[in-house]
């Protein structure tokens, strides 16, 4: 990383993506999906995140997504769309961030400070999306195109429609230079949760669908590679932690990461963009003492980028 400013997108960044994927463990948006006959967590995350591509492939899905299981998405597309159609959860997805937002930001004694904070960031990243170049950002496209169409009703929905543009955007672009990297989306998943700042391993292949095998066939690569070391936790399950080769890997992919957003938030000046830190910190605290990232899946919940 070479400049102040690349360091402050990075960690507005980190912000957005965690004020956009706080509602994923949130009983309040699974209820909302239950609604349409769909398992709260994995399984309707996943047709609630995957629903602006309609009704695609698998493969379509797994390429997106990148560091699940294509067996995994296999398994539940598009076996969720007999239950639910892509454009029904668009609208879901819609209506469980309303009522997640309301529960989270409804009845708070700052409520002016933190609407006042999700206004500034909503008006100021409004350049940024304008800017945004959607070619070849499959997941990026599609969601900007529902989003366009949806009408947030209070500042923090607002805020929500924005931070899930600009995170698709940097994720497609994550991918991309994972790709150009030669990092598949196993190892990048490990490599993350061997820095102890996201996932918890256990947690992290749950979610994602692998195996045990699969598991520890990527966990033994990394080791040998000299990326990871592997010792075990106090429940005796083994516990990835990445060495120095493997932050240089990841600080490698992160810079490419860098120049596949640059463009869009060229149209921002560096004060400008340093501005964003203040309010972006106030609205991260909420969602951190909310306990939206739990415990028992999240090592560093505070920390977690989505």
């Amino acid at each position: 990383m070479d400049s102040q400013r690349t360091q402050n997108i990075r960690a507005v960044s980190a912000r957005i993506n965690s004020f956009h994927s706080s509602i994923y463990f949130s009983q309040t948006v699974g209820a909302e999906y239950a609604k349409y006959g769909l398992e709260p967590g994995v399984e309707g995350n996943m047709a609630a995140r995957s629903a602006p591509l309609g009704r695609v492939n698998p493969g379509v899905v797994s390429a997106a997504y990148y560091n699940y299981s294509p067996n995994f998405v296999a398994d539940m597309l598009p076996r969720l769309w007999e239950t639910v159609t892509p454009e029904q959860m668009v609208q879901a997805r819609f209506d469980a961030v309303s009522a997640f937002m309301a529960e989270l930001f409804g009845d708070r004694d700052d409520i002016a400070l933190l609407t006042e904070a999700a206004t500034q960031m909503t008006e100021t990243l409004a350049p940024v999306l304008a800017t945004m170049e959607f070619a070849g950002r499959t997941l990026a496209a599609a969601t900007a195109d529902v989003i366009g169409g949806h009408q947030a009703t209070t500042a923090f929905e607002k805020m929500w429609d924005v931070a899930t543009v600009a995170r698709e955007f940097r994720g497609d672009g994550h991918v991309a230079s994972l790709v150009t990297a030669g990092v598949p989306g196993i190892d990048a998943l490990m490599l993350d949760v061997a820095t102890g700042a996201g996932f918890r391993p256990r947690a992290a292949q749950k979610t994602r669908g692998y195996t045990d095998e699969e598991w520890q066939t990527a966990q033994t690569r990394l080791a040998e590679a000299g990326l990871i070391t592997v010792d075990k936790d106090d429940r005796g399950f083994d516990l990835p932690t990445i060495t120095e080769a493997g932050r240089d890997l990841k600080e490698q992919v992160e810079v490419l990461t860098d120049g596949t957003v640059a463009a869009a938030w060229s149209v921002l000046d560096d004060e400008t963009i340093e501005s964003l830190l203040s309010p972006s910190r106030d609205l991260l605290r909420v969602i951190a003492k909310s306990g939206a990232f739990p415990s028992n899946i999240f090592a560093r919940p505070e920390k977690k980028a989505g």
